[in-house]
């Protein structure tokens, strides 16, 4: 059984049980107010037939209209008033009118109302009863029109409200029903019109698209035709969504497979370049090419060297693909960078003086700043800046510049070189893994290609951001920033006084 026939039954079945559930009301209204099941003869009878007066309706009439005949003027009496009560509490109301005032009238009555559409008098009383409105009521009445001792026009009315929504189902139910079930069935054939036109069609629609994502084709945009769109858009729009989401991943996985084989063939050269420098210098050795205890110890140096640039490499790989994964474990400090950065600098300095490099820091307004790093990281960021720095200098007089300030929530940290420098299109490069500036890929001077996105990596960690300003032959700064702890400066919170 399709979707379609599906729909069909279930909104077929709600109608008629609908419909079951009006008629059966319907009946028992009619058994509320004729004190049985009328069949359709009774009914009929029921609705042509005009409802007869009540005995109280007619008693009461009698006793006023007696007393109208005989001594009009007693109407006026307040001791008629016990007799008005009692037919009052047979729900019948009682209006005494003298002329155009309202001598007496029950309290369910109101005054304006009944001026406005109290019938006309009739003396001769050939129209004795009617139906009048009162604020919205209907109320049958019953009048008797006569002269006063004074020769005013009087009336008394008995009024008896209508049961108006008794009265309009006994004459119109079975034509309602018969409009209600003309309608539903309608509204059925329309409704069903509507469903296959704003779910049906547009579900096949949306279906023979999703194959196409199944299928794995996932350029094409899901989305059902303007003239169909209704209740499935909702679900065409996060089937859309789940195709972009498909496509970005399928994007960023050919991508990470691209960078897989960079990386791999990346590291192969960087691997095998040294350790084919390596065994010719083993082979060397081996064959007596160094044949003087001089030779012998130039060929040790360069293996010794190659070697660790070698391991140097390892470790970098080690610690990126951590960073990589998030899987390198950080342990945060909360520490006066200041410090931290003055006796950095000292412990630097004495192996940079030996280079003929002067490194100098450079304070600008750190006043006891406190941020929450982990110092070994941040030892390596600043570590493997001033290296590659240090690789690329090329004046005589070479000199190295760490500047600290401190901003509104964060330090900002600008490591100057005065090296070869680089072009500007080279900056958002420079902090890819492998990526030099030199297109050969020489790692004679020592570089991995790794030191810079992983000061990167840890400093996105940190919360963080790095980037890099240079001018050819002017000399490279890189900048980048550690949030402020909010706490402020406090004593007793420094865990690292270094």
């Amino acid at each position: 059984m399709d979707i379609r026939t599906r729909f069909l039954i279930t909104f077929l079945g709600s109608l008629l049980v609908t419909i079951c559930s009006m008629v059966a009301i319907f009946w028992l209204l009619l058994f509320a107010i004729n004190g049985q099941v009328s069949s359709p003869v009774k009914l009929y009878k029921s609705v042509t037939q005009q409802k007869q007066i009540t005995y109280d309706e007619q008693e009461a009439l009698v006793t006023f209209r007696n007393m109208a005949k005989t001594n009009p003027d007693d109407l006026m009496n307040p001791d008629i008033q016990e007799d008005i009560e009692n037919y009052e509490k047979k729900d019948l109301n009682i209006v005494i009118r003298k002329q155009d005032e309202i001598l007496y009238h029950s309290p369910e009555l109101v005054v304006k109302s009944l001026i406005a559409h109290v019938p006309m008098f009739d003396t001769e009383n050939i129209y004795t009863q009617g139906t009048i409105d009162n604020k919205g009521s209907l109320y049958r009445y019953l009048k008797f029109d006569f002269h006063f001792s004074d020769n005013d026009k009087g009336s008394v009315m008995i009024l008896k409200q209508e049961n108006s929504f008794s009265e309009f189902l006994q004459r119109w139910g079975l034509i309602i029903i018969s409009l209600i079930l003309t309608i539903a069935i309608f509204l059925v054939f329309m409704f069903n019109r509507s469903l296959n036109n704003a779910i049906l069609v547009p579900l096949r629609e949306l279906n023979g698209k999703v194959q196409q994502l199944k299928e794995g084709k996932l350029e094409g945009k899901i989305a059902i035709s303007t003239s169909k769109k209704g209740e499935v858009n909702d679900l065409a729009q996060e089937f859309e969504k789940l195709r972009e989401a498909l496509n970005i991943v399928s994007k960023e996985n050919k991508k990470y497979e691209e960078n897989r084989k960079e990386l791999l063939s990346n590291i192969s050269h960087d691997l095998k370049t040294p350790i084919t420098s390596i065994v010719g210098y083993v082979e060397g050795l081996k064959d007596g090419v160094a044949d003087t205890p001089t030779k012998k110890a130039k060929y040790l140096n360069i293996i010794y060297n190659k070697a660790k640039s070698v391991n140097f490499l390892i470790d970098d790989l080690f610690v990126f693909s951590k960073l990589d994964l998030h899987k390198l474990p950080f342990h945060f400090e909360i520490v006066d960078f200041e410090r931290f950065l003055v006796h950095f600098v000292e412990e630097y300095k004495l192996d940079l003086e030996q280079k003929n490099i002067n490194l100098n820091f450079i304070d600008v307004n750190l006043n006891h700043t406190l941020v929450r790093i982990d110092l070994q990281q941040i030892r390596r960021v600043l570590d493997n800046i001033i290296q590659n720095s240090v690789r690329y200098m090329n004046k005589e007089k070479k000199q190295i510049n760490i500047v600290a300030q401190q901003d509104i929530d964060e330090v900002i940290i600008t490591v100057q070189d005065n090296g070869v420098g680089m072009a500007a299109e080279n900056l958002e490069m420079i902090f890819d893994r492998f990526y030099r500036v030199e297109t050969s890929r020489n790692s004679d001077n020592g570089g991995s290609g790794l030191g810079l996105a992983i000061a990167r990596q840890i400093i996105l960690e940190h919360g963080g951001m790095i980037k890099a300003d240079s001018e050819l032959n002017e000399g490279t700064s890189i900048i980048f920033t550690l949030p402020l702890e909010e706490n402020g400066y406090n004593e007793e919170n420094l865990i690292s006084r270094r």
